[in-house]
């Protein structure tokens, strides 16, 4: 199982980003070659609808509500959903207090709290550095997945 990042069903959405493909790519590699699942965090699917619903000009994609739900509905049909369970807060907390960690990075170690949580290893992320200092987990690059440099 791999827990993917936001920007992962993000990039789905946006049929003209240049990096749409290589999800889609690093996706079909991860399935056919390793035979992973992939799951996805609450937090991202939150996430996500917040992106899809903000205003083009404010780096959103302006889609309506019902467009917006629509597309977590894909993620849905996609990705597992990890559930938070209440085991989840306390790996969170000793997490911020091990790598003490400020700001909005804490959005951050949830998605590795739910990862120890669930024991899920990996993470696909086109922001695989913010999360090289978390031993616990394994971050995946798409572009490292499909071999671009």
């Amino acid at each position: 199982m791999i827990l993917v990042d936001t920007n992962i069903p993000l990039r789905l959405v946006q049929i003209d980003h240049p990096h749409r493909q290589i999800a889609l790519d690093a996706l079909q590699v991860l399935t056919l070659r390793d035979q992973e699942q992939f799951a996805v965090a609450p937090q991202s699917l939150y996430e996500m609808y917040v992106v899809c619903t903000r205003p083009a000009e404010v780096n959103g994609f302006g889609l309506t509500s019902q467009q917006a739900g629509a597309e977590i509905a894909v993620a849905r049909t996609l990705f597992e959903l990890l559930p938070e369970t209440p085991q989840f807060y306390p790996i969170w907390e000793g997490l911020i207090a091990k790598y003490a960690v400020v700001g909005k990075r804490a959005h951050d170690l949830r998605l590795v709290a739910l990862m120890i949580q669930h024991r899920v290893a990996k993470l696909l992320t086109f922001n695989d550095a913010d999360f090289r200092r978390f031993t616990e987990i394994e971050p995946l690059s798409p572009f490292d997945v499909v071999a671009i440099p």
